[in-house]
């Protein structure tokens, strides 16, 4: 993982993202689809749209479809959708509300 693609907190985005071998920070917001390998959404950031990675962290407010093969909810995140995953982790005081559901291959 030698690329990383960062939105910093002042930046409103909107399209489609495609970072396969990458790694995907954002702390601004973005609105449409993401596909990377590892995806951070920091406190400040909001997320709507659909996201697949092998890894994600939700620290900020994400919204939509989500895929993910590892996904964690820290104590700060908010997510409101459809989730599949393989391996879930949630912190006290994450907010989450939507379906859960495995990947299924």
């Amino acid at each position: 993982m030698s690329d990383l693609t960062y939105i910093n907190k002042d930046l409103i985005m909107e399209g489609t993202l495609q970072a396969k071998d990458s790694q995907v920070v954002i702390a601004g917001k973005f609105k449409g689809n993401i596909e990377a390998k590892t995806v951070i959404l920091e406190s400040s950031s909001f997320f709507d749209g659909t996201l697949n990675a092998e890894h994600l962290k939700i620290e900020g407010q994400a919204r939509g479809d989500v895929t993910a093969e590892f996904l964690e909810i820290t104590g700060s995140g908010n997510f409101d959708g459809k989730l599949k995953t393989n391996s879930l982790s949630v912190d006290t005081g994450a907010k989450v509300s939507g379906n859960v559901g495995r990947i299924t291959n």
